[in-house]
């Protein structure tokens, strides 16, 4: 048979709109599947293919007959779902091909997986957006309230931190699915990183357990992955919290800055790239049980765990974690009077402190803007329009892609921008914004999706998409990113 691939395009209503081939293979006649319904076209019906056209499975790979002709066509097809589509690529398949190698079943097995987790992400996106942004309507509009009760302001702060944390693990779980680069590196203040974890990890540790700090505000910046470097506090804390158990106990964080040199990074636990010179530390001690020098030599070991219900992984990613961030980790163990671990990371002197960015982008005005939102989501929808409102702007929802097409045929003038969620019912948001910048070419038009913006971008290259937000969103990052579709005004 001759080599090559095709590349087909099926829409919601399983007729195939698109077809192309490459190499050889392309010499068959592929075009006249466009058209046809493609039951019509597998030779013994869709009846694999039933899972995937019903939204209940994201990605199948299997062996089908074509019918391009006579005899028909034997092809290995790797079909994918995306939003009211399906792809689908199309290889030849030999009669070796029918028995797929354990490791293709395995690594096609991972693929799988990772779309599951692409769409348990976005989901989780559209949540936390309204999370996040009620939270911090609340903390605007309730802003006299919360300035005569600390507590109450402190509990509205700590859902917005929790939601934007959240944020942080959803985009490493949307790196994994897309396998996409997750490492976000950046300037990090340990000392506020720390009090941070502290706080949010405060309710799930028992009462009995009690928490001091020695922290040093005044450390220079280090540059990392936040995220990453919170659940190595996580970890720390949790793990010493299980060493206190049920006892009465404490945990002492510290924070501070020292010089390393040699003798004491070769005693603890560094990467070969370490060198000597300025650090910021992190220390978590625990008055717990303690380990002995043969459970001290394994911690670090992958699956090793005193824990009746531990993985073992807690400590080898936490050791991981600081070697890729050029840091050492030190451990001290006395059985019977506790652990102390000290994290080491190396001192950014050259990077200055610098007050939020996002002040300024809190006092945006948007008078008199004329904004469309559109989004299946109510939440979204709500607490979108609000953050837009209480800037000033006139905001006009649509609940799909159809109303909102509907709203600008009417008037094309109405709106000087339109925000659009990509992922829809009845019609996408990228078809959305394809037909209205076929009615206003001029139109200034915002993607939202739960999604990568990786992903999203590689799906829109070939259109003006003004930009692409992704959730969950801050209102700052909403008003940055609805002012910069506009002019600049005086």
């Amino acid at each position: 048979m001759s080599e090559g691939f095709a590349e087909v395009v099926v829409g919601d209503d399983s007729t195939i709109v698109a077809v192309e081939a490459s190499g050889p293979w392309s010499s068959l006649p592929w075009t006249s599947l466009v058209g046809r319904l493609l039951p019509e076209v597998i030779v013994g019906g869709d009846a694999p293919l039933s899972p995937l056209l019903r939204g209940e499975s994201a990605l199948l790979t299997l062996g089908l007959e074509l019918d391009l002709g006579d005899p028909p066509v034997p092809v290995i097809a790797e079909l994918r779902r995306i939003g009211g589509h399906v792809l689908a690529r199309l290889e030849p398949r030999s009669a070796a091909a029918d028995e797929v190698s354990t490791e293709r079943m395995a690594e096609h097995r991972l693929e799988e997986i990772g779309v599951l987790v692409s769409g348990i992400a976005h989901d989780f996106n559209n949540v936390l957006s309204a999370i996040l942004g009620n939270a911090e309507l609340l903390a605007e509009e309730l802003d006299d309230v919360l300035a005569a009760d600390p507590d109450l302001a402190a509990a509205v702060a700590d859902i917005a931190t929790a939601a934007d944390r959240s944020r942080d693990l959803i985009a490493q779980m949307l790196g994994y699915g897309t396998r996409a680069p997750r490492s976000q590196q950046g300037a990090i203040d340990l000392s506020a990183l720390t009090r941070e974890m502290a706080r949010l990890l405060r309710v799930s540790i028992p009462q009995s357990v009690t928490f001091s700090f020695v922290i040093d505000d005044a450390v220079p910046l280090v540059v990392g992955d936040a995220s990453q470097l919170r659940q190595v506090i996580m970890n720390l804390i949790v793990n010493a919290a299980d060493a206190i158990g049920d006892d009465v106990g404490g945990i002492a964080l510290r924070t501070g800055t020292l010089f390393a040199d040699r003798a004491l990074l070769s005693a603890g636990h560094a990467g070969p790239d370490v060198v000597e010179g300025d650090y910021v530390f992190v220390e978590v001690e625990d008055s717990g049980c303690g380990m002995d020098e043969a459970t001290l030599a394994r911690i670090f070991d992958a699956f090793f765990t005193t824990k009746k219900k531990g993985r073992g992984l807690g400590l080898a990613g936490v050791r991981a974690i600081v070697e890729a961030h050029r840091g050492a980790l030190l451990v001290h163990s006395t059985p019977g009077i506790g652990t102390i671990f000290r994290v080491l990371l190396p001192a950014e002197g050259s990077l200055a402190r610098s007050s939020s960015s996002s002040g300024s982008l809190a006092f945006v005005h948007l008078e008199g803007v004329r904004v469309m939102v559109v989004d299946d989501e109510p939440m979204i929808r709500r607490v979108t329009a609000r953050l837009l409102q209480s800037r000033g702007a006139a905001v006009t929802c649509a609940t799909d892609g159809h109303e909102a097409l509907e709203l600008l045929v009417d008037d094309p003038s109405a709106f000087e921008c339109v925000l659009l969620n990509v992922s829809m019912p009845y019609v996408s948001g990228i078809d959305v914004a394809e037909e209205m910048l076929g009615l206003r070419p001029d139109l200034p038009v915002l993607l939202i999706s739960g999604y990568s913006v990786e992903e999203i971008q590689r799906r829109v290259s070939d259109l003006p998409i003004r930009g692409i937000l992704q959730k969950p969103f801050t209102s700052s990052d909403l008003y940055e990113a609805v002012r910069g579709l506009l002019p600049r005004r005086p």
